[in-house]
């Protein structure tokens, strides 16, 4: 071969080989930041696992203490209600008694009108 284009392909298999190199450098360069990023995701999953798990923990925390509220909600709501049922059942006697006496004291009182309607009649007769 010709001692010239030895020379002409040395130079460019010497510059390609250049751009090769800063081509290498490069990815190494965009590896190491990957590096980083990878460093720095593993901190922040780190550090999410440990605040997905004190959240778990706050709701678990959380639907225990409702659950307990809800029970004695559903205690006192069965007292109101015995308690308005005896009220009612109270109340209810007692109208019951209220009416049952004005009753009677409207039959007596009707019995004696008619009584004196029919002594009236009989005194008009006779």
């Amino acid at each position: 071969m010709d001692q010239e284009l030895v020379q002409y392909l040395d130079e460019r298999f010497g510059g390609i080989d250049r751009r090769f190199e800063q081509i290498d450098q490069r990815f190494e360069q965009i590896d190491q930041r990957f590096g980083q990023i990878d460093r720095r995701f593993g901190g922040i999953d780190g550090q999410t696992k440990g605040l997905r798990q004190e959240m778990c923990e706050g709701f678990d925390e959380v639907k225990r203490h409702n659950g307990i509220l809800i029970e004695d909600l559903r205690r006192q709501l069965q007292l109101v209600a015995e308690g308005l049922m005896t009220h009612i059942d109270v109340r209810h006697t007692e109208d019951r008694a209220y009416t049952d006496e004005h009753f009677r004291e409207n039959r007596t009182i009707f019995k004696l009108c008619f009584q004196r309607l029919e002594n009236l009649e009989r005194k008009g007769q006779g």
